[in-house]
C-alpha cells in the first residue's frame, strides 16, 4: 500500500532491487486495485497498469495453512494479523522468500521470529 500511497522509501527501495522479481498475494492485489476504485488520487484503469510489473500469486489451502501456522507460531506478544496479512505472509513462506513490507504487524520482533521479513522504512 505504501507504493500505492507513492511512499519515497517505497521507491528507493524498488530501485535499489530492480534485478529482483516481486510477488503480490492476489488478495493484495485486490486491495490495491481497491484503493483504485474507492480512493480520490486513481482509477482502477490507473491501479491496473501501477502493478504490471508484478506477479500476481494465487492463494490456496497451501498458502492458509502457512498464514494460521506463522499465526500459531507467533508469541503471544505477537499482535494478531488479518486475513490478508496472514495471506501474504504465507505466500511469503511458501515461496521461501522475505516479505518486504513496512507493516507493523509483519515487523514486529515477535514475528519476525516466525517469518523472514525484510523491512524498507
Amino acid at each position: 500500500m505504501d507504493y500505492e500511497d507513492g511512499h519515497p522509501a517505497t521507491k528507493e527501495y524498488l530501485l535499489d532491487h530492480s534485478d529482483e522479481e516481486f510477488v503480490v498475494p492476489v488478495p493484495v492485489y485486490v486491495e490495491f486495485l481497491l484503493g483504485g476504485v474507492y480512493g480520490e488520487q486513481s482509477s482502477l484503469r490507473q491501479s491496473r497498469q501501477n502493478l504490471e510489473w508484478v506477479e500476481t500469486y494465487p492463494v490456496s489451502e497451501e498458502t492458509a495453512e502457512h498464514a494460521t501456522e506463522i499465526a500459531d507460531e507467533t508469541d503471544d506478544q505477537g499482535p494478531y494479523l488479518s486475513a490478508v496479512d496472514a495471506l501474504a505472509a504465507g505466500v511469503s513462506r511458501e515461496l521461501g522468500a522475505p516479505l518486504v513490507t513496512s507493516d507493523r504487524d509483519h515487523t514486529h520482533p515477535s514475528r519476525q521470529q516466525v517469518l523472514e521479513v525484510e523491512e524498507y522504512l
